[in-house]
């Protein structure tokens, strides 16, 4: 005959037959307490039981599931957030996290830290849940960075240059000869102030 561990350790069945209590691990992790820690906690607080004698094997099982499914939570993490050190925190302002769409080593990592906005766009609140959540830098305007948080990241382009398009990277010439700087030797755009153009262009509600 086989040797067995002691009870009650056995050989788990798989899948299991009792996957609710898991779930609940999950919604405990994600609705109530993103911590992992406390999470498990309240698995073994609303899964405790008092006996004299004797042990209960379906509580028992319903508490390892529960606490499973916090793990769970930690490992896929939920859009919009990130999961490190046993705890879910919103992603700051200029980045985003997109949904776990495999259990994949690789993307589980992802789960781990947020993505900074793209060029040409900035996210000035946390939570932002894919690229689209960045907001696009407007027509005149473009940021040559990624993970911007304001819109006044936004850099207004120089005498002679053009964004013609929201979110651009860099601007372009107008003319192949109208990124030149200087016009007749004299200097019209130094250290990012355009003294051709002494106006500044309202950005706002007509």
């Amino acid at each position: 005959m086989p040797e067995t561990l002691d009870h009650p350790w056995h050989t788990a069945r798989f899948p299991s037959t009792n996957s609710g209590f898991c779930q609940l691990g999950c919604t405990i992790f994600y609705n109530e307490v993103p911590r992992n820690t406390t999470c498990k906690k309240l698995c073994g607080y609303f899964y405790r039981y008092k006996v004299t004698a004797g042990y209960s094997d379906l509580i028992t099982e319903a508490k390892l599931e529960c606490q499973d499914g916090c793990d769970i939570g930690l490992q896929i993490c939920q859009a919009g957030f990130f999961c490190n050190n046993g705890q879910m925190l919103p992603c700051p302002a200029g980045t985003y996290r997109e949904a776990v769409t495999n259990v994949s080593i690789v993307a589980l990592e992802q789960a781990k830290e947020c993505t900074k906005c793209p060029f040409g766009r900035y996210r000035s609140t946390i939570r932002g849940k894919s690229a689209d959540d960045c907001n696009l830098c407007p027509v005149g305007y473009y940021i040559n960075a990624r993970g911007s948080t304001s819109i006044n990241d936004c850099v207004r382009t120089p005498a002679g240059q053009v964004a013609q398009n929201m979110g651009m990277r860099l601007p372009t010439c107008i003319t192949p000869d109208s990124c030149n700087v200087t016009i007749n030797d004299i200097a019209y755009f130094s250290n990012g102030v355009d003294y051709y153009r002494e106006t500044v262009p309202y950005i706002g509600r007509w």
